[in-house]
């Protein structure tokens, strides 16, 4: 049917159309793959997903070390540095809120302890004057 509905056309639109049809073929079999094969690719990737090692619990207390300095309510950043092993950097903001609202200096290099991990991902810091290497 369509290999004689093309025929009426020159060699060229004949070629065309069927370059059309073929790369369409490929489209719909792709599309039908994706849609059947889709759960099952996010159920395995939700048993072998492995990057759970770097992310902190937010019940966690962990020791930092400040890599960019907090003033008061600015966002800094923070390198846990508790674990000995793998070193992960956080974007960190006071934890205490007269801290923030007294516009506290901490500078680079300052220990800290990382109280809480909100929600966003931001790590919740308080300074460290105690701290033991």
């Amino acid at each position: 049917m369509i290999q004689t509905y093309l025929a009426q056309f020159p060699t060229v639109i004949q070629f065309l159309g069927w370059l059309i049809l073929i790369i369409g073929g490929l489209l719909v079999v792709f599309l039908l793959f994706s849609i059947i094969l889709a759960p099952l690719m996010w159920f395995y990737n939700r048993i072998t997903d492995k990057n759970n090692s770097n992310v902190i619990s937010q019940s966690d207390f962990l020791i930092g070390e400040l890599t960019e300095k907090i003033a008061g309510p600015s966002m800094g950043e923070v390198m846990e540095i508790g674990s000995q092993t793998a070193r992960s950097v956080y974007p960190a903001r006071l934890y205490r809120e007269e801290d923030r609202s007294n516009n506290m200096l901490l500078p680079v290099g300052t220990k800290v302890i990382i109280v809480e991990v909100d929600q966003k991902g931001i790590a919740l810091v308080v300074e460290s004057k105690h701290f033991i290497e």
